[in-house]
């Protein structure tokens, strides 16, 4: 046994001795975890900064012994420096000093021509850290979550979660004289709780769909960032569609926590799959904020949009029922958000002489509502020399599977190249009758389908026509799993339109329908 002087501390030397032991490693730990105390006795705050570097340095020491270094000759041999100059490692000591498992060079020469690498040892640090996961011989702090107790360590907190550090460092808090701490956590959070802390220590956590939102929230509320930011990623990809009852579970969180990728992606499955969903029973015990979401989506896949007036009624219905008086006020916030104008007529008459329609309270509201749909369909075939504009969203039709003018199976190879007629109705207003004529080819190229849509001269309304295309892909079970929308494009007898899709899913893609949108100027 050999023992090295490291560096003094006030009238006492700090020694490290290189003699294996069974206590060896928890010796260590109860050192550094002294050493750090004693350091606190002489700040006010030890930095994390500090802690950490402090933390790193003595494990290098432990394992290291005064360094090692890959000296460059004929031979390429490990040498050790200590006290008694370079000695070649034996086997056996190399093995002790975790040197025999292969390193990775995690950079090249720290500059130029040097023979200095960076050499990483990721696992073996995180496993010894891991050991002390809710130990109680060696804790310096209870965790009281519900009725259970977690024993952890001040240093482990703190080095993942800055809200931790102020709890335990900051003398302004009284949990940093404490050597318990009761945690008021919901009951999501306390059903994971274990698998958050682990993760302190071992930088991996299973997680499911059920689990997701708990860890989550703890995450965010301990501003781990990099658990938040993992558990995101997972409830992003988790979202996708047809995973709609997801993407229903985890939209209220998303917005509550501003995650902005995981809004747009629950957005975009839910939208994609209104048509099921609005006629599902869940759908009327939605909150208002989701219905209001949902109502002014331009991305809705739904039948047409009188279904989608048809699903409001009944919603607000059952709101009445559930909250007495919320009937007006829901009304008042959400019809306006149903497009009118992409009615046909003999819908618009329906809702005219509907009961909400004839009510005092609501007739102004629904008279304005259809007049506008009734003033929509006379100015709009003019409305170049009329110079009126009708680019509002509630005059631009939705994903309507009632425009769907085109089905391709997608293994169906012989769609490939040839040209399909297909109709609408002529002009951006709503039709039941179509008249206007246009060809469709189709060319794929790999896992990307190229669509080249030319109108007609019946298609047209003074030389030219305005419209949009959606393309959208079905599975087996004939779930919405992927939609793309063009732009709109003004087509005449000189020019068309080019849609271009890459398959996200191709192994489960099965049928793409193609819709062709009119719409105003």
């Amino acid at each position: 046994m050999r023992n090295y002087p490291l560096f003094e501390l006030g009238d006492s030397v700090v020694t490290y001795n290189n003699s294996p032991g069974p206590d060896h490693d928890k010796l260590y730990f109860v050192a550094t975890i002294t050493l750090l105390n004693k350091l606190s006795e002489s700040f006010i705050v030890v930095p994390y900064f500090f802690s950490f570097f402090f933390f790193l340095t003595m494990e290098f020491i432990r394992r290291h012994i005064g360094g090692c270094e890959i000296i460059s000759d004929s031979r390429q041999r490990y040498q050790r420096r200590d006290n008694r100059g370079p000695t070649k490692i034996p086997s056996k000591e190399m093995a002790d000093l975790n040197l025999k498992r292969e390193i990775e060079m995690m950079e090249g020469p720290v500059t130029p021509g040097s023979q200095e690498f960076i050499l990483k040892d990721e696992g073996t640090f995180i496993s010894n850290v891991s050991r002390f996961y809710n130990q109680e011989s060696l804790s310096d702090i209870k965790l009281n979550v519900g009725n259970k107790v977690y024993f952890g360590h001040k240093f482990v907190l703190a080095k993942s979660s800055d809200v931790f550090r102020t709890m335990l460092y900051e003398s302004r808090w009284k949990e940093k004289s404490t050597a318990s701490i009761d945690l008021n956590e919901s009951a999501e959070c306390q059903a994971v709780f274990n698998r958050f802390l682990r993760y302190l220590y071992t930088a991996e956590i299973k997680i499911n769909p059920e689990s997701a939102v708990g860890v989550l929230c703890l995450a965010d509320k301990y501003n781990v960032a990099s658990l938040k930011h993992l558990c995101t990623k997972y409830m992003v990809e988790n979202t996708k569609s047809p995973k709609v009852q997801n993407a229903l579970n985890w939209y209220s969180w998303a917005k509550a926590l501003h995650l902005e990728d995981l809004i747009e992606q629950c957005a975009k499955t839910i939208a994609w799959n209104a048509d099921n969903i609005i006629k599902s029973p869940e759908w009327l015990t939605m909150d208002n904020d989701f219905v209001t979401d949902l109502l002014q989506s331009s991305s809705l896949v739904v039948t047409n949009e009188y279904t989608l007036y048809l699903a409001l009624t009944h919603w607000l219905e059952h709101q009445e029922t559930l909250k007495p008086n919320s009937y007006g006020e829901n009304v008042q916030k959400l019809m306006s958000f149903i497009r009118f104008p992409q009615m046909l007529v003999s819908q618009l008459y329906d809702i005219e002489n509907s009961e909400i329609s004839k009510l005092p309270e609501y007739r102004t509201l629904m008279h304005h509502l259809i007049s506008k749909a009734y003033r929509f369909r006379s100015l709009c075939p003019a409305q170049k020399e009329l110079k009126v504009s009708f680019n509002e969203p509630f005059y631009i039709p939705r994903d309507y599977k009632e425009l769907m003018v085109d089905s391709v199976r997608m293994h169906n190879t012989h769609r490939f190249g040839i040209q399909v007629d297909v109709r609408t109705y002529v002009g951006p207003v709503p039709s039941e009758i179509k008249e206007g004529d246009w060809k469709i080819t189709y060319r794929k190229n790999a896992d990307q389908w190229i669509l080249q849509i030319f109108c007609h001269e019946s298609a047209l309304v003074q030389g030219e026509a305005r419209v949009m295309s959606s393309l959208i892909v079905y599975n087996d079970d004939e779930e919405v799993i992927q939609v793309e929308q063009s732009t709109p494009t003004v087509c005449s007898r000189g020019n068309h339109m080019s849609h271009t899709i890459d398959i996200i899913n191709p192994e489960v893609a099965r049928t793409m329908a193609v819709l062709i949108k009119p719409v105003p100027i």
